[in-house]
């Protein structure tokens, strides 16, 4: 069996992805190809999440000896579980609601740091969707005792920072994005939906990284900068926009981190994160309309609280 070996630069981690035919990384995974490594920087595996991607002709049963309550959520026409075994390691799955018997597993080391990935035949036609899910859930899972995030948000680059919109589904993140992108000067946009947070633990400063994770809207940047402001966003009559101090800040940007509550020490790793942020970091709640207004009110405070 054709194997294929790869390595991956995403935010401050490294990943070696292998692909066993068909599986093939670069098939696979089209939005990963500006984190990867050319051959002359790949680092030893030791230093890599390792993730092994094998097809598999015959079914792969789900694992019984459990140590909690397995964890389920749908994605997009897909069900995804999260089990604990008994043994510490992990069982991710997932299946399409139409058939809900026919799974695709990740079998995961406790920490996350080894997996692979059983791809059965029938579900080789979505291979790509599977594979790119397995993989932000092992990143996410793996990384996040590492002061961590993947966080559900919209992120533009201007006068090199970050500054990432935050706010539950329809309330207008990528809208308020494209205003930036429209209204201000010198705007990118770095990720529309899932851009990675990171504390260097030497410096304490906030970098925010683009990700090979960008929900719809194909932007897979290999940039970082250092987060300016984090805004969360509700939809409101006025525009009006106000730091949050302490407790109010933590509490807008801790719903948005992908999580296991299951695992205390990648919970208790994402509350010192997410807690460290909150205490450096200028964190708003921006009630706005969708317009030019709400755009310049929300630039012209986050650039000036972000200011030294």
């Amino acid at each position: 069996m054709k194997q294929t070996d790869l390595f991956y630069h995403i935010g401050p981690h490294l990943l070696r992805i292998t692909g066993h035919s068909p599986l093939e990384p670069t098939v696979l995974l089209p939005s990963f190809a500006p984190f990867r490594l050319p051959p002359c920087e790949e680092q030893p595996a030791a230093e890599a999440i390792e993730v092994d991607i094998y097809p598999c002709n015959t079914e792969v049963h789900e694992a019984q000896d459990t140590f909690a309550q397995p964890v389920f959520f749908d994605w997009e026409g897909m069900r995804c579980t999260i089990r604990r075994l008994g043994n510490g390691d992990y069982q991710l799955g997932i299946a399409p609601l139409s058939h809900p018997d026919t799974a695709a597993y990740a079998e995961c080391s406790r920490h996350f740091r080894c997996n692979r990935l059983y791809i059965p035949e029938a579900l080789l036609p979505h291979a790509s969707f599977v594979v790119n899910n397995f993989l932000m859930m092992i990143y996410t899972f793996a990384t996040a005792a590492q002061g961590t995030l993947m966080v559900h948000a919209s992120v533009v680059l201007h006068a090199g920072k970050g500054y990432l919109f935050l706010g539950k589904s329809g309330t207008g993140k990528s809208t308020h994005t494209s205003l930036w992108l429209k209204h201000i000067e010198g705007t990118r946009l770095l990720n529309d939906d899932n851009p990675v947070i990171a504390v260097d633990p030497k410096t304490g400063l906030v970098t925010v990284y683009g990700t090979p994770w960008s929900g719809k809207t194909p932007c897979y940047l290999n940039e970082s900068a250092p987060v300016g402001a984090i805004v969360r966003l509700a939809q409101a009559p006025q525009n009006a926009i106000e730091r949050l101090p302490g407790t109010r800040a933590f509490a807008a940007l801790f719903p948005s981190c992908s999580c296991l509550r299951q695992d205390m020490d990648i919970y208790r790793g994402i509350i010192d994160t997410v807690t460290h942020i909150a205490m450096h970091i200028p964190i708003c709640n921006l009630r706005c309309l969708p317009d030019e207004a709400a755009a310049r009110l929300c630039m012209q405070t986050v650039t000036q609280a972000a200011q030294p």
